[in-house]
C-alpha cells in the first residue's frame, strides 16, 4: 500500500486534487493506455460523509483494466480487491455541461449493460476524499456483461439486482441506492467535466456508482450480478 497523497499536503482542495488526477491520467496514457470512459464513486451521503466530501467525485477508467463477463480475473494486479455492481452506460453522443439532466444525459446513451467496478484499495490508513480523488478513486478495472440494452422506456431505479459470491445470495438492491437513479449519476458526471472544460465523449463508458455491498475475494472464488431486465455479468478471480 501507499501513503495518501494528502500527508504530504494536509490542506489539499478537492481541485488541487482533480489537477492531480489529471496529471495521473496523462502519465498513464502518455505510457501507451486509453481512456475509455469514467466512474463515479461516493454515491451515498454515507459514503460523502465517511470521506469528508458533499458531493460524489470521479475517476476515468483505462482500456487495460477492460475485462469481459466470464473473464478470470488475476488478483496479483490488485493490492486489496474490492468488487462493486455497477450499472454502466455506453454513450453514442458527446455530453457535457453545464445543464445537463437525466432526461439529456438519457439521449446521449446507446444502452445499459450490467457491470463490476474492481477497485483498489491501495492507500494506507484512513484517507479523505481528496486522497481517494487524487488517487483515481481506486479505480483498478471493470467487467462489462451483456446485453447492451436500450434504456428507452425503463425507470433504472426500480431496476433490481441479485449480488452473488460462489453461488450464495449476498445482497439484493435496486439500482435506485445510486442517486435515486444512475441517469442522475450521469448527469452528474457530464456536468462535473463540463466545469473542468471536459466532456464525455461518443463510444465512452461510464459506470454510474455501487449499487450493493463491496465485496472482498480471494483466489478461487467467482462472483455474478444478474439484474431484472439488463442481464448479467459475472467473473471468477486467479
Amino acid at each position: 500500500m501507499v501513503s495518501p497523497v494528502g500527508e504530504l499536503a494536509p490542506v489539499m482542495t478537492l481541485e488541487q486534487a482533480d489537477a492531480l488526477q489529471l496529471q495521473l491520467e496523462q502519465a498513464l496514457v502518455g505510457r501507451g493506455d486509453r481512456v475509455v470512459g469514467y466512474k463515479v464513486g461516493f454515491t451515498t451521503a454515507a459514503l460523502q460523509e465517511r470521506h469528508g466530501v458533499t458531493e460524489p467525485v470521479l475517476g476515468f477508467m483505462l482500456a487495460s483494466g477492460v475485462f469481459s463477463s466470464g473473464d478470470a480475473v488475476p488478483l496479483a494486479r490488485f493490492v486489496a480487491i474490492g468488487v462493486e455492481v455497477e450499472v454502466a452506460f455506453l454513450l453514442k453522443a458527446d455530453l457535457a455541461g453545464p445543464g445537463v439532466t437525466a432526461a439529456s444525459a438519457l439521449l446521449a446513451v446507446e444502452g445499459a449493460m450490467p457491470s463490476f467496478e474492481l477497485i483498489d484499495f491501495r492507500l494506507s490508513g484512513t484517507p479523505r476524499g481528496v486522497d481517494v480523488v487524487a488517487d483515481g478513486v481506486y479505480t483498478n478495472a471493470i467487467v462489462l456483461g451483456r446485453p447492451l440494452t436500450s434504456v428507452t422506456g425503463i425507470d433504472l431505479a426500480l431496476e433490481g439486482v441479485v449480488f452473488e459470491q460462489d453461488g450464495q445470495i449476498v445482497a439484493t438492491q435496486t439500482a435506485a441506492e445510486v442517486l435515486g437513479n444512475p441517469l442522475v449519476s450521469l448527469a452528474w458526471a457530464a456536468n462535473t467535466l463540463g466545469r473542468m472544460g471536459r466532456g464525455l465523449r461518443a463510444g465512452d463508458i461510464v459506470l454510474t456508482g455501487s449499487i450493493s455491498k463491496v465485496l472482498r475475494p480471494t483466489a478461487g472464488q467467482s462472483v455474478r450480478a444478474a439484474f431484472t431486465r439488463l442481464g448479467s455479468v459475472g467473473c471468477r478471480f486467479a
